[in-house]
């Protein structure tokens, strides 16, 4: 599959899934659209490629430096674009929050999914069980409870002769999502899922991202990771991963992937040996915020910076007061739930020079409009343009169904779509 390739989007909207027929994306590229010469209807988030093919070598140059898979959560982009250039980038599987998204992910042509939840709806179950019999395509959920073991094990039947569905044993923290809280939990549910004949243990895996990353923070997550990891060794002296050939160790998040790979990376003594997987989202785009903040590369890692990629762009619709003008976008638009956007760059009217955006301040959104406080001395005129960054992506791209992908110039070279 090509990023952008007209010819993959058409195959997966013969999957069935709906799609916006008058768009032609081979148009859009081939007028050479630019952002800046107002060819576009503003507003629109755009990503720009030099950012996403950075952020693509260090994360996947990092984990292959170091011996690590990633399975990228795909809920970030829900992009059969984006999700094809993370596998031609080398990722070991794609995560998926739901097994809705699980089911388009397998129509991308994913060969390996990742369903980091606990999965126990009986027509969900039912579509996992008509997946394992496919030997091109594998596919993995969680476990933290007897009761998940039970309804899972019932739910699929007889096997009658179908591979075991491969399930991780998840570990929680107090006050924090899903998982095994005690190590009474933890022998219980592997006890039950050593009783099924359609499920196999492969591993373990947590979700350390509800920790907030500050100095605290990460001695809290050093401590569950290391948790994580010594339930692992003893589950494996135990023979309780007898049914599969190498032992999963996963853990998610886009803020504390160095701490992931240092906890998992202490001297395994199993016989079997480890997978250790990094199921970072975010990375793919960045932002100007929440993992400007949080990120390790370049910070805590011995790595390039990730650069963000997402921008969204509006006009100057209205200066109703001297320190205040009005944006076309708005809620309906852009990412608001950590962060409101961050004011990136000015383009005057009648020029295509870009100014940095000094002075101006994002302070409130509505549906539809931006709310800037302007610095007296800063000029910005009705029909200027404004460019913003975001903070938190998984919030921004569900708002789209296509996101061109520009230029460092603002050309737009290619389109992504979505399917949220």
């Amino acid at each position: 599959m090509t990023f952008g390739e007209k010819k993959s989007f058409i195959d997966w909207r013969h999957k069935g899934f709906p799609t916006t027929e008058e768009i032609d994306f081979d148009l859009i590229i081939e007028q050479q659209w630019n952002i800046l010469d107002g060819d576009a209807f503003l507003p629109m988030l755009v990503i720009k490629e030099s950012a996403i093919s950075h952020n693509l070598d260090v994360v996947h140059g990092y984990c292959k430096d170091n011996g690590f898979s990633i399975a990228p959560h795909g809920k970030t982009t829900m992009s059969p674009e984006i999700v094809a250039r993370q596998f031609a980038a080398g990722s070991w599987a794609i995560t998926a929050a739901t097994v809705s998204q699980a089911k388009i992910f397998r129509a991308f042509g994913a060969p390996r999914v990742l369903i980091a939840s606990e999965v126990v709806e009986p027509n969900s179950i039912k579509w996992i069980s008509q997946q394992l019999s496919d030997p091109d395509f594998e596919i993995l959920c969680l476990v933290d409870s007897v009761d998940g073991v039970k309804i899972l094990d019932t739910s699929l039947g007889e096997s009658s002769g179908r591979p075991r569905l491969k399930v991780l044993l998840e570990l929680g923290m107090v006050q924090g999502r899903t998982g095994c809280r005690s190590l009474e939990q933890v022998a219980a549910t592997v006890a039950e899922i050593g009783k099924s004949e359609n499920l196999a243990l492969a591993g373990v895996e947590a979700f350390e991202g509800v920790v907030h990353y500050d100095s605290d923070g990460l001695k809290i997550v050093d401590g569950f990771l290391e948790q994580v990891f010594q339930t692992a060794q003893r589950l494996e002296s135990q023979g309780d991963f007898d049914h599969v050939s190498e032992i999963i160790i996963s853990a998610g998040g886009s803020a504390f992937p160095d701490r992931v790979a240092n906890s998992f990376t202490s001297k395994w003594i199993g016989k079997r040996p480890i997978r250790i997987v990094l199921r970072s989202g975010c990375y793919i785009t960045h932002d100007h915020g929440l993992y400007e903040r949080a990120s390790p590369f370049g910070s805590r890692l011995n790595t390039q910076s990730l650069k963000p990629a997402l921008e969204i762009w509006g006009a100057v619709i209205s200066r109703p007061e001297p320190n205040l003008a009005l944006l076309n976008f708005g809620k309906r638009d852009v990412a608001y739930d950590i962060d409101l956007p961050t004011a990136l760059w000015i383009k005057h009217r009648g020029t295509n020079q870009l100014n940095t955006a000094t002075g101006l301040n994002i302070f409130e959104l509505n549906d539809q409009h931006a709310f800037i406080r302007i610095d007296p001395s800063i000029e910005l005129n009705v029909g200027d343009f404004v460019g913003a960054g975001i903070s938190h992506p998984c919030t921004a791209f569900d708002k789209w169904r296509i996101i061109p992908v520009v230029a460092d110039d603002y050309q737009i070279v290619s389109v992504v779509s979505t399917y949220f």
